[in-house]
């Protein structure tokens, strides 16, 4: 299970990086086709192939630091991670906190993200 934490965790951090936020096709191959989220914005997003999560060149002024990052197996095939996320602007001192959830499923032998949801919150929490 270590290993496979590792592996989703490495998948997470690929998500926050702006060359693969930008690519519709490094997304689909980390996205599942029914792939939901509900953002910390609270907008819900439903992916559909050939999107990108963010077309902005703003993106890339961000740092993002995932924390506490926890793995439960729900079935054979299909995991919950759990993990709290402080998004560090490089323009400024201003940062957000969010607690995030991610479920992935294993589809013919390769790990997708299926449902996203990431909650703002304080830096109290984090």
């Amino acid at each position: 299970m270590e290993s496979l934490k590792k592996y989703i965790l490495q998948l997470e951090n690929d998500l926050l990086k702006p060359e693969v936020r930008q690519s519709s096709e490094k997304i689909s191959e980390l996205l599942a086709d029914d792939f939901t989220e509900f953002s910390s914005s609270g907008y819900v997003y439903h992916y559909k192939k050939g999107d990108k999560i963010d077309a902005s060149t703003t993106i890339q002024n961000i740092n993002w630091e995932i924390r506490d990052f926890s793995t439960t197996e729900l079935s054979d095939d299909c995991i919950l991670e759990t993990y709290k996320v402080i998004k560090h602007s490089e323009v400024s001192e201003h940062k957000k906190y969010s607690l995030r959830s991610s479920i992935w499923k294993c589809y013919n032998g390769k790990w997708k993200m299926f449902f996203h949801q990431g909650t703002l919150t304080t830096k109290d929490f984090i």
